[in-house]
């Protein structure tokens, strides 16, 4: 959960995960099951990490990975805050990725929904690239909101400066140094309702929605469940067509790259 979303509202301690995010972790973990060593000592790195919601679930499925959480919206009362929630995990928090001085070669470098967020998205990931502790042998995943045509206030909200097609996405990260290893869409049944919502946002133009996104959620276990299963299963039906070559759109736009050498 992005941070501004996570304080929507007071009561931030009670805020419930929405059930994308679940469903996200699933996907990014199954994206990257060819790549992911299991050996001691390996370190993930989740930059824009938000409530670090992602990296407790992936520290679950991976408890042998070192784990580092940056976010600039951490200050020293939300470090504070996040190191006791999460104390179990021993999650490392930093405020920049250039205070993450003390680390070895990175394993795995999580963008997760980040770049959108970012005016000049080539000149951050150059200078992502650029860190000491990411090699040539560092996988890099970057997932982004699908498809400028569905730009809506949400995303503006949001402050997102753009959506992004598989190919506009791979060409910035090539632009920014990265050399390509896969990529394509997730979350295809997620299209039609965002293109509605477009279509009824054109028709109300001149009205004023109140934006809370997945910060507001409030189902119960059972609704969670029944979505975040739902949600797996659209992708794992759609990867079938990844497998038989078609890439299928979806809301949301992935590539899986490394640094390219020179």
């Amino acid at each position: 959960m992005d941070i501004k979303e996570l304080q929507v509202s007071t009561g931030a301690d009670t805020k419930q995960n929405h059930p994308w995010e679940y469903a996200r972790s699933k996907v990014v973990c199954s994206l990257l099951k060819n790549y992911l060593k299991k050996s001691p000592k390996e370190i993930a790195v989740d930059i824009g990490c938000g409530d670090v919601f992602f990296l407790r679930r992936f520290a679950d499925k991976y408890p042998e990975y070192e784990l580092v959480a940056v976010d600039i919206a951490f200050d020293d009362e939300i470090i504070s805050a996040l190191a006791a929630k999460n104390s179990k995990y021993n999650i490392r928090l930093f405020n920049s990725i250039q205070n993450v001085t003390d680390i070895r070669d990175a394993s795995i470098i999580f963008l997760l929904d980040v770049i959108e967020h970012i005016e000049d998205d080539i000149a951050f990931l150059k200078d992502v690239v650029s860190q000491a502790y990411i090699s040539p042998q560092t996988v890099i995943i970057v997932t982004v909101p699908a498809f400028n045509s569905l730009y809506c206030d949400h995303d503006r909200w949001l402050g997102h400066f753009r959506r992004y097609s598989h190919t506009l996405l791979k060409q910035h990260a090539e632009k920014a140094g990265l050399s390509y290893l896969d990529g394509g869409y997730f979350f295809s049944s997620l299209l039609f309702p965002r293109f509605v919502q477009k279509i009824i946002e054109k028709i109300r133009k001149n009205q004023t929605t109140r934006n809370q996104g997945i910060g507001n959620y409030k189902g119960g276990k059972v609704l969670t469940f029944l979505y975040e299963n739902f949600l797996w299963m659209d992708f794992c039906f759609f990867r079938i067509f990844k497998f038989l070559g078609m890439r299928i759109p979806g809301l949301s736009a992935y590539i899986i790259c490394k640094k390219q050498i020179k």
